[in-house]
């Protein structure tokens, strides 16, 4: 039997069921509520250790269930789960002893772990008859887990540099002439973590200027015998933006023909970050997403002032916090100094990007050739301050050097950069980039765009040093992107009042007239229109419209059939809204307008040939419904087709002729599951998510597309990424409020992303980076 078990309060399936699985595969004994009501019942027949109620619930609350079980059995540990936070239900929830604040959608590590570590502090037999005083302080910590954040005092510093000095060269930031320098720390005392910018980057430590690769022996044709530098080093008080410099560095020479000299150095240094509370004039790290980092370190410090917190990114770094500190539980009031610091220092960055960096590539493409590159370096002395200042700034030079006594040799690796004058000159005389203009303009593309493109990672970190470094004042990559982001606002203005011929018709509807109207199930009906004047209407699957009704409005609706079947298309709509109610009361006959189509649809090119996993989840089968069609109007140009479709209730499935004619299909493996059975229903009962661990794929030929409720993706990714799919291989459909269809109202933006342009349809590797995403 399990020791401790856990009850799970939400009212969404998905939810409380995916918890529930998670948590039981891990060996917890799991108990399930819907409702705060039906769970406080259960509590009084039925000891808890942990609670994991939402906080939004039919009835009693989540706060109204946390309230009776502390005056009932206050030894159950409560953990919050909510999609809809804010700092009044957080104070709230943390008054009313919960233990932490969790926001949906999350990852099941992040609850499982913290399941965890609430139980390891539990004693084995709570009883109700023994009810232990909460301690003044708080807890010291029992287990020490990778990203976990605790809290050490001030004094616990020098012990964990007295221990790491002990066996280590410790290198850190220290005063020097009124500036900071990254050097080797002797004294405790030297160390100086509340800086600014060091004038070099600690990377020097793991790319020294100068080292040797090889010594050899004149005369001898062998390869030579490497030097590799494996002596333990710290790199004590490290910025995120440099951190961030570093990880670039490792995917540069730990991954395609991965260097032994900057692997063996990097695998023997301890990396302890500190947060950047006071940043330096001309640091825009903000603007490149490099002010924080959750990666890349072993641990991470932030000095509140009473203590410091410190967050684990590594096992090496659990271990050194364990052993040279005494590590504790952090307070709340601890946990919200370390926030509102990080959050000041944002504000106190004084340079920024007036462009999104993802736009960055195409910007400078679009100007390779701008009049602005020759202006700006005029006055370039070629004396590569900026990039030998540059943690982000990897190129070498490869040389020999003979001894005195003539009989050895040693093969060395120096800096070099492509800012100085033979950089790239050849053999035979020829330089390549000869012109200050083009070395300009090339490290100002290496920033902003190639090693982006190539590496996948930020090629400016934002640390300004290149920008304190330049004589000339005109090493800034920021005010280079910013002069190319005005220029090309500029050109844009000039186009749009010269030359571009306004669209008439861009927001006039089409006149279309309903042919058929059929009832889904009590609230869904699927509309069959066709335009007046006979026209198609060009769509691709995946692809929406706007449809509107004169004096009521216009509402965007997912296309629900294939262009592949042609002379009309159908739209299944859900009655939620003042045009969806009205569209509800239309008559067959009746005259609607329609615009579109919208949007980028389901990637047709990346499908053929593949193996397929259709997910649909509640309504999310009207629009996946027009890519089932399409696929098996045209089922020789795919794999295999495996479908799973998903709804509440029996009475609540729709489309369901089509749904027959799915599942007798031979080229389809059709899979249906409802959340709640009744006596009618005879097939598969529970979340869509039970149906995954079933089916058998081929991870290398498998593409999956999944349309659901947003609740529904995270459980669903979950799944795929357990069944071995990468991020391209997971297609989703965003639901926005897409009010104009055209890029222009700004209402279905997610951060730098018009959903009703760039999507509806994303892989999950596009949304990666769009945190509002999913």
């Amino acid at each position: 039997m399990p020791e401790h078990s856990v009850l799970v309060v939400d009212d969404e399936p998905i939810v409380r069921e995916s918890i529930r699985d998670w948590l039981t595969e891990a060996g917890y004994g799991v108990a399930t509520a819907e409702t705060g009501e039906q769970a406080l019942e259960m509590v009084k027949t039925q000891d808890f250790s942990v609670l994991v109620v939402d906080l939004r619930l039919p009835g009693k609350t989540g706060l109204a269930v946390l309230e009776a079980i502390k005056a009932e059995r206050p030894w159950i540990k409560s953990i919050v789960i909510t999609a809809y936070p804010s700092s009044e239900t957080a104070q709230e929830a943390k008054r009313l002893g919960a233990v932490d604040y969790l926001l949906k959608p999350f990852a099941p590590d992040d609850l499982e772990r913290l399941i965890d570590d609430t139980l390891a502090a539990i004693p084995p037999e709570a009883t109700v008859t023994t009810v232990e005083k909460a301690p003044a302080e708080a807890p010291v910590a029992e287990a020490i887990a990778v990203r976990e954040t605790f809290a050490i005092d001030k004094k616990d510093l020098q012990s964990l540099y007295d221990g790491l000095a002990a066996s280590a060269e410790v290198l850190g930031p220290k005063a020097k002439k009124g500036k900071f320098v990254f050097d080797r720390i002797k004294r405790f005392e030297e160390l100086c973590l509340d800086y600014d910018v060091t004038v070099h980057p600690p990377a020097n430590c793991l790319r020294p200027p100068h080292e040797t690769l090889l010594t050899m022996k004149l005369g001898d044709v062998s390869a030579g015998e490497p030097v590799l530098d494996a002596s333990p080093r710290v790199l004590f008080g490290v910025h995120p933006y440099d951190i961030k410099a570093i990880e670039l560095l490792d995917e540069v020479f730990m991954t395609a023909h991965p260097d032994p000299h900057y692997i063996t150095r990097r695998q023997n240094t301890v990396i302890i970050g500190v947060d950047c509370l006071h940043p330096s004039a001309n640091s825009f790290a903000s603007s490149m997403g490099t002010h924080q980092t959750e990666t890349g370190f072993d641990l991470l410090l932030t000095d509140i002032g009473s203590a410091v917190m410190v967050t684990i990114g590594s096992e090496r770094g659990a271990q050194l916090l364990a052993e040279y500190t005494g590590a504790r539980e952090p307070t709340d009031y601890e946990i919200a100094t370390q926030k509102t610091l990080r959050d000041a220092a944002v504000e106190d960055y004084k340079l920024h990007l007036d462009v999104a960096r993802e736009r960055l590539p195409k910007l400078l493409e679009d100007h390779y050739d701008d009049p602005y590159w020759e202006e700006k370096s005029e006055n370039c002395l070629s004396c590569g301050s900026c990039i030998m200042v540059c943690p982000t700034c990897f190129c070498f030079d490869v040389k020999d050097e003979v001894s005195l006594d003539l009989k050895g040799a040693v093969r060395v690796r120096q800096w070099d950069g492509c800012m100085l004058s033979d950089f790239a000159k050849v053999a035979g005389g020829e330089n390549f980039r000869h012109g200050k203009a083009a070395r300009f303009r090339h490290r100002i593309f290496r920033k902003g765009k190639y090693v982006l493109e190539r590496y996948g990672m930020v090629g400016c970190v934002g640390c300004g040093r290149c920008i304190s470094a330049c004589l000339p004042d005109i090493a800034s990559p920021v005010e280079a992107f910013n002069a190319i982001a005005q220029r090309a606002k500029a050109e844009s203005a000039r186009r749009l009042i010269s030359k571009v011929t306004p669209q008439p018709d861009l927001y006039a509807p089409q006149p279309a007239k309903l042919v058929r109207v059929e009832a889904l199930a009590e609230n869904e009906k699927v509309f069959e229109f066709r335009f007046d004047n006979g026209d198609s209407l060009g769509h691709r699957p995946g692809q929406f419209v706007e449809v509107s009704l004169a004096g009521i409005g216009e509402a965007p609706i997912s296309i629900s059939s294939s262009p592949t079947r042609e002379g009309s298309f159908e739209l299944a709509i859900r009655n939620v809204g003042n045009v969806t109610r009205a569209l509800h009361a239309l008559d067959e006959g009746a005259q609607v307008g329609v615009r579109g189509p919208f949007g980028n649809g389901f990637p047709i090119e990346a499908l053929e040939w593949k193996d397929l996993l259709l997910v649909a989840g509640g309504i999310g089968l009207f629009p996946l419904r027009s890519l089932v069609q399409y696929v098996l109007d045209r089922r020789d140009r795919f794999g295999r087709v495996v479908l799973l479709c998903g709804s509440r209730s029996p009475k609540e499935r729709m489309f369901t002729d089509e749904l027959s004619e799915w599942k007798e299909d031979p080229g389809v493996e059709f899979h249906e599951t409802v959340d709640g059975g009744d006596a009618s229903w005879k097939g598969n009962v529970g979340v869509i998510t039970t149906l995954i661990p079933g089916i058998d794929l081929s991870p290398a030929k498998t593409m999956a597309v999944v349309v659901g409720p947003p609740i529904m993706y995270r459980f669903v990714i979950g799944e795929l990424k357990k069944k071995g799919l990468a991020d391209e291989q997971i297609v989703m459909s965003l639901e926005r409020r897409m009010k104009c269809g055209v890029g222009k109202c700004g209402h279905c933006q997610i951060n730098g992303v018009y959903v009703c342009q760039e999507g509806p349809v994303f892989t999950l590797a596009q949304l990666r980076n769009l945190r509002e995403a999913v």
